[in-house]
Parts: C-alpha cells; sequence; structure tokens
C-alpha cells in the first residue's frame, strides 16, 4: 500500500471509529459557552454561541454546535476542531450520525505529527468514504517536501481505493500524474523511484523506476532514464506475487535500453563496448506445503561488464559479475531433491556453468547407539569459456558415503569418531591451452578431453570440550553485572588418503618438448572447473562439505582451535557478549600433499564489545613458518550512540605481490606471474608462489553518521589504498525520513585514481512507496 493511501486509509478509519466510539461512550458532555436552547422540532439542544463537546477521550468545540443526546447526533459550524492526543481535525464544519456511522467534513485540514492531510470535502460511512480534492504531506507541508494530490480518492467495502487525478511532485517540481487507479488496501506497494544524478562521465541524469497497479498481485511500469551525454535509457519493468493457504510467490524484473552517445570505452576484459548496451534482471521466489518444495530463480543479462556501473549503480553496488541461476528443492524426511542450473549469460563472463546439476542428500540419519549415516550423489553438465572464446564442456559425477559415532564422555566432553570415502568420475572434460613464441608472438595451441576418475577416503576422529566459570565482578560504567567465560577448545585428526586416481587425469598440456622461446602456459579445463572461491578462512575439514572438489589431494593433517567467549548479563535479561576471541590452524603430518610438518596460516578472529557504544574487531592470518609473519589483517572500531551518531575506522591488508610485479609478462622467482593459474583457491595451506599468491592489498576506510533528528541523518565514507597512494573514494550524503516508508537521499561523491567512473558526482535518490 503507498503512503498516502496508507494515511487516507489511517485517517477515515480512526475519524469513523472514533465517533462512533464516542457515540457509545457512557459520559457525552457538553460544555457550552453561552446560553443553550432546544428545539423541540429535532430534539437538539442548541449552543449557538458555541462550545465543547466531550466523547471520551474526544474533544469537539466549534462556534456553534447541535447535539442531540438520544442520537449522539452532532452538527458543528464554524471552526470546528475535532481532537485527541494522535490526532487532530479542523474544519469548517463537520457533521456526524452514528446510527449511519456516517461523518461528513467540509474543508478539513488533519495530521498527526507524521503526516498532514486537508482538502475540500470528507465524507461516507465504513462501506464508502471519499475524499475530494485533497493534499496529501509526509510531515509538515514545506516547500521542498513531497507532496501528492487527487481529486478523488474513495476507500469502498473497506478493501479497496480508487482514485482519481493523481498527482506527485517533490517541492515544486511535479514527477508523476495518475488518471485513475483502483487496488486492494492490502496490495502490493506501489513503487516510485525517481533519481536526480550528476557525474562527469555520463552527465546530467534525471530517471525514475515506476510501477502502477493491474491487478492485486501485479504491478507493471517502466525504467527511464535521461541522460546529458549519454542519451535515453527505458525499459519494462514489473513486481508480482501470489498466496495461498499451501503456496507463495513473489518476484520482480527491470530492464533498460540505451543506445550509447558517449564514449562507452572497454569492458572487463579490454573489448570495446558496443553501442547499443542494455540489461535485464529479474527475480523469483516460491514455495509449496510449508516449504517442502521451493524454487527460487535469478537472471541477469547484461550487453557488457560495465552497463550497470554506468546506469544502475544500485544493481552494480551489490554484484560485479552478473549470477544467473535456477534452483529447484524437494524436501523428504531426512532427504532432499535438488535440481541446480548456473549459466553465464553475458559474453564477458567466464565462470563455470551448471547445465545442470541434479543432486540427492540424505542427511545425518541414526542408526542407533550414537551412529549416523549420510551421503549424496550428484550428476552435473559443465560449462566454461576460455578467455581466447573457446567453450569448453563436460560431465563429472561426484558422490560421498559416510558414518559417524558421536558419544559424551562427561558433561562438555564430546567425541566423535567418523569415516567414508568420495569418488568423483570425470567424462569428456575438455581442456584448451595456449603458447606464444616469446619472440614472434605466434601461438601454439593443445585441445583435448580427459575421462577418468579419482577417490579419496576421509577418516577421522574430533575431540571438543566446553566448559565455563562465573566471576563476581560488577562496573557501572561499563554496565558489567557478572562475568562468565566460556571456553571450546577442540582437536580434530583427518586422513584423507588417496584410494583411487586414473592416469588420464594428470595429463598435462603440451606433452612434446618445445624450445625455450615458448612463455608460460595459458587456458583452461573442465578437470580445475570447481576450485573454490577466495576465502580468508579455513576451508571444512571434512572433504564431504568441501565445494573446490578439484583441489582434493591425499591429507594427513591436525586441526587445533579454540574459541573463547566472555559475557555479563543483559539488564534487559540474557546475557551479551563483551570479548569473543577465536583462533584455528592445521599442523600438516607426513603423508599430505601440501605441506608436510608444516602449519597451516594461523586464523586469529577477535570481537570486544565492552559497552554498546564501543566494539572493535580484528581478524589476522599469521605464518607460523615465516616468523608468524602477517598475511592478512582486517580490523574495525566502531563508536556510537544509539540514534544519534555512528562513526566508523577500518583497514584491510592482505600480503601478496605489488601491482608492478602483477603486471602481465611479469616475473617473480623465475616464475611466470599468472593469478588465474596458480591462484590455489583456499587459504595458503604452507605453500608459497608459485603454488599460491595474491595481489597485495593495503586499504583504509572511515565512515561517519549523525541523526540530527528523527528525520535527518548525514554521513560521510572515505576510503584509501595506500597501493596507489590515492582516496579513490569519498562520499557525503543526507538522508531525510518524513515516514516510515518514505525517504530522500541526497549525496556528493568524489573518486580518484585510475577508474571508469568521473572524479566528481552528486545524487538525489527518492523512495517514495518502498516496500
Amino acid at each position: 500500500m503507498s503512503a498516502p493511501t496508507r494515511i487516507l486509509k489511517s485517517f477515515a478509519a480512526l475519524i469513523l471509529l472514533c465517533l462512533a466510539s464516542a457515540s457509545f461512550a457512557q459520559e457525552m458532555e457538553l460544555n457550552p459557552n453561552g446560553p443553550v436552547s432546544l428545539d423541540e422540532r429535532t430534539g437538539e439542544i442548541v449552543a449557538p454561541d458555541g462550545g465543547q463537546i466531550i466523547f471520551g477521550d474526544w474533544l469537539l468545540q466549534a462556534d456553534s454546535i447541535r447535539f442531540n443526546q438520544q442520537t449522539g447526533e452532532a452538527n458543528a459550524e464554524g471552526n470546528v476542531v475535532f481532537s485527541r492526543e494522535d490526532l487532530r481535525l479542523i474544519a469548517d464544519s463537520l457533521i456526524y450520525k452514528p446510527e449511519q456511522q456516517y461523518a461528513r467534513v467540509e474543508n478539513f485540514r488533519a495530521g498527526n505529527g507524521r503526516a498532514y492531510v486537508d482538502g475540500s470535502l470528507l465524507e461516507g460511512n465504513p462501506d464508502e468514504f471519499r475524499f475530494h480534492d485533497i493534499n496529501f504531506y509526509p510531515g509538515e507541508p514545506g516547500t521542498f517536501l513531497f507532496e501528492a494530490r487527487a481529486g478523488e480518492v474513495a476507500l469502498i467495502d473497506q478493501n479497496e481505493v480508487q482514485g482519481k487525478r493523481l498527482f506527485f511532485k517533490v517541492g515544486p517540481v511535479p514527477f508523476l500524474l495518475i488518471p485513475n487507479i483502483t487496488q486492494p488496501l492490502d496490495a502490493e506497494t506501489n513503487l516510485f523511484k525517481p533519481k536526480l544524478d550528476y557525474s562527469g562521465h555520463i552527465g546530467a541524469s534525471i530517471g525514475a523506476e515506476a510501477l502502477a497497479p493491474v491487478t492485486r498481485n501485479l504491478r507493471l511500469g517502466g525504467n527511464v532514464a535521461l541522460t546529458s551525454k549519454r542519451g535515453v535509457l527505458f525499459g519494462p519493468a514489473a513486481r508480482y506475487t501470489a498466496e495461498s493457504e499451501s503456496h507463495q510467490l513473489s518476484g520482480s524484473f527491470i530492464s533498460g535500453y540505451i543506445d550509447d552517445q558517449g564514449d562507452a570505452g572497454d569492458d572487463l576484459n579490454g573489448m570495446p563496448i558496443d553501442s547499443e548496451r542494455y540489461f535485464a534482471e529479474w527475480r523469483h521466489k516460491e514455495f509449496w506445503q510449508d516449504n517442502r518444495f521451493s524454487l527460487s530463480a535469478a537472471a541477469r543479462y547484461w550487453s557488457d561488464s560495465e552497463v550497470t556501473r554506468d546506469f544502475y549503480e544500485d544493481s552494480f553496488d551489490i554484484m560485479q559479475d552478473p549470477d544467473s541461476y535456477l534452483e529447484a528443492n524437494y524436501n523428504g524426511a531426512n532427504w532432499q531433491l535438488s535440481l541446480f542450473t548456473r549459466a553465464a549469460l553475458g559474453d564477458f563472463q567466464s565462470y563455470t556453468e551448471r547445465l545442470p546439476e541434479l543432486r540427492f542428500t540424505v542427511f545425518p540419519t541414526s542408526l542407533g547407539h550414537g551412529i549416523t549415516a549420510e551421503g549424496f550423489l550428484s550428476a552435473a553438465k559443465l560449462g566454461s569459456e576460455t578467455a581466447f572464446g573457446d567453450e569448453l564442456s563436460g560431465a563429472k559425477l561426484d558422490g560421498y558415503s559416510g558414518m559417524e559415532w558421536n558419544h559424551v564422555l562427561r558433561d562438555g566432553v564430546v567425541f566423535r569418531l567418523k569415516g567414508g570415502a568420495r569418488a568423483i568420475r570425470y567424462e569428456d572434460a575438455e581442456a584448451s591451452y595456449v603458447r606464444y613464441n616469446i619472440n614472434t608472438n605466434e601461438p601454439i595451441y593443445d585441445s583435448f578431453e580427459v575421462s577418468g576418475m579419482k577417490a579419496y577416503g576421509d577418516f577421522g576422529a574430533d575431540l571438543s570440550m566446553k566448559a565455563y566459570r562465573v566471576f563476581d565482578f560488577k562496573n557501572r560504567t561499563w554496565n558489567i553485572d557478572g562475568i562468565r567465560h566460556i571456553i571450546e577448545p577442540s582437536i580434530s585428526y583427518r586422513y584423507t588418503p588417496e584410494l583411487w586416481r586414473d592416469d588420464a587425469l594428470d595429463r598435462e598440456p603440451f606433452p612434446a618438448f618445445y624450445p625455450a622461446i615458448y612463455g608460460p602456459i595459458y587456458g583452461r579445463s573442465i578437470l580445475r572447473a570447481d576450485r573454490g572461491a577466495f576465502a580468508s578462512y579455513l576451508p571444512s575439514i571434512d572433504i564431504e562439505n568441501r565445494r573446490d572438489t578439484d583441489l582434493l589431494a591425499e591429507d594427513h593433517k591436525v586441526r587445533l582451535a579454540v574459541k573463547n567467549r566472555i559475557q555479563t548479563r543483559h539488564r534487559d535479561g540474557g546475557s551479551r557478549d563483551l570479548a569473543r576471541f577465536d583462533v584455528s590452524t592445521d599442523f600438516y603430518l607426513k603423508g599430505s600433499d601440501f605441506a608436510q610438518e608444516q602449519y597451516s596460516l594461523l586464523n586469529l578472529d577477535f570481537e570486544l564489545t565492552p559497552a554498546p557504544w564501543v566494539s572493535v574487531g580484528v581478524f589476522s592470518r599469521l605464518d607460523p613458518e615465516d616468523g608468524f609473519s602477517n598475511q592478512e589483517l582486517n580490523t574495525r572500531i566502531e563508536f556510537r550512540d544509539e540514534g544519534y551518531w555512528r562513526i566508523v575506522f577500518g583497514s584491510h591488508f592482505l600480503e601478496g605481490v605489488s601491482a608492478e610485479q602483477a603486471a602481465p609478462g611479469s616475473f617473480i622467482n623465475g616464475h611466470h606471474y599468472d593469478p588465474g593459474t596458480y591462484w590455489f583457491g583456499w587459504p595458503n595451506y604452507g605453500n608459497s608462489y608459485p603454488t599460491y599468491t595474491n595481489e597485495r592489498m593495503e586499504q583504509y576506510f572511515t565512515h561517519l553518521e549523525y541523526q540530527f533528528s528523527e528525520n535527518f541523518k548525514l554521513y560521510a565514507t572515505t576510503r584509501y589504498d595506500d597501493q596507489s597512494g590515492v582516496f579513490y573514494e569519498q562520499r557525503i550524503g543526507l538522508m531525510q525520513r518524513a515516514l516510515e516508508r518514505y525517504g530522500l537521499k541526497y549525496e556528493i561523491r568524489f573518486y580518484d585514481g585510475d577508474r571508469r567512473e568521473d572524479d566528481f558526482g552528486i545524487s538525489l535518490g527518492i523512495d517514495l512507496f518502498d516496500e
């Protein structure tokens, strides 16, 4: 329901309900300002000099009042004020008939502190209530605030709104005219999001996403943006919902097309961007029978990697590489059948596609005596595209079966034994590689297919403990009422032997000898399609939970971890954390393919919240084999006064090669640097370059918010990159809120360094009817 509709409904219902309840109040008292008389014809008490009528919590006063004590009917004329603590209505005249629950108010003004409505006429009963020639304002009327006008708005049968000649503007600037509108009161929000923007590379821009109701569950509209340097972007948009006792769904669609009149530049692969640019994004969620069956889908089709960065920043900020997928799940008592499809719709994308993957999972099922069994089997058709445009494909079967035994040794001490095996079968897995003559730049290609299987065992034991101690310590300054320290140490042992491996999986590109004039190998193989994504934390110690299946290898290790919590009593009941400190690392034993008799990086995760107004967070990874050198450090400290102000300082550091070393064709320690070839995928297992490396990063940021009032908030953000020596992003803005679901956002932004955006921009964003 839109903000004006919601407020009008609230006013109409409140006026009628309160007038009705007032008429049945046990005490109705007339306090005249002068003499009164009785109209024998109508039975009304007449107070020609005005006065007050008290209806319980309500007060009605006017210059002239006619009141029937038997029926409760009232007629007030001149300077009418009808009010109580949460609502005030002023009008020229008011008529109320409680038996018909009918009210008529002429030339009225009403407000409750959050919204303001005025109009020429308000009349009707609960089944049909009409406003004529009305103006709606969130908060008090103001020159630069949002205003809505309507020739007529009717509330029909308490569940439908009908409007005529609806007109919306911000200050003196009009932005929307709707001749007629009809919709249920409980329908999905009417969405209207206008935005004014200026950026040097785009120019001045004015645009909006607007949706109008077609049916109870469907909103149709469009997305439009007019830019001074690039032309006009436009496209259809929609939102839809449906719900029943056993089924519910929701979804949205937005798109845009522009014949770009400016310099579109290059995409992320360095290829020129065509002038015809477009994007389309669809999201969908659906559930049946108490979530027994669910369907989730998203499709993002971009003409190039930069189109939303230029013309739909809200989407680009969330996702820089468009992800398109469909996932359907059917849930049984202890099992799940799922179908998952992930496709790269853009020519500039190169991630692994699943076309599709079918998976059957049996969740841990009790066999009695503390023993549980679990497993899964999946089949997938994989696809990928190399940087040279080669389309690769292959099939992959992946299965796991295992059992475990859990036993409580004593209170807080649990022992676990587990065993299982995971097998992976590749079928017709394609590969494509190229090498270049360093003198002539002449390429030599090698393409082939591989079929084969590998399998690994999984044997292990876990010992986990949990203990706590309470200290009688109090501090009024920090609101500490007692201290409880909870410690959870654990030690895990895993042996992952290689049970089977076909020789075909070890085929290397360019098996024949090539002269030294040929450079490093570039390319991709479906055998390396599932390498995982960059992550800081240690991967799961259980191989059944590993998604980077193509990196599985023989392993033999012990994982050491300690979790600590320090808590105090919360003044509202329960407890609150004062501090948290977690540490974990792996120690590799003989038989591991990673780093025999070495530690992995030591992971430290620390969080301190001694008081509600301050919090400190630190995450670090140290290399025990290099004097505990710092490989990664993320810090964050925040001070806040809830509802008034907040300031945050933070930093990000990742050890790696410098920007100069990472340049194309660079060599490090005699090795050609190619992150796409050498990047390991998971955190460093104790290996150094070229097995594992990153690009160096060192950045700092500050964020400030200040709440001037309930409706105004100032914020500022600055980000600095030490590698380039520039403040690469700075933003300062003001957010204005007049209603719970209404807001304005004014923002100025500055950029520095080598980036696509111009170094200056300013925008005004408006969310009028957001959900």
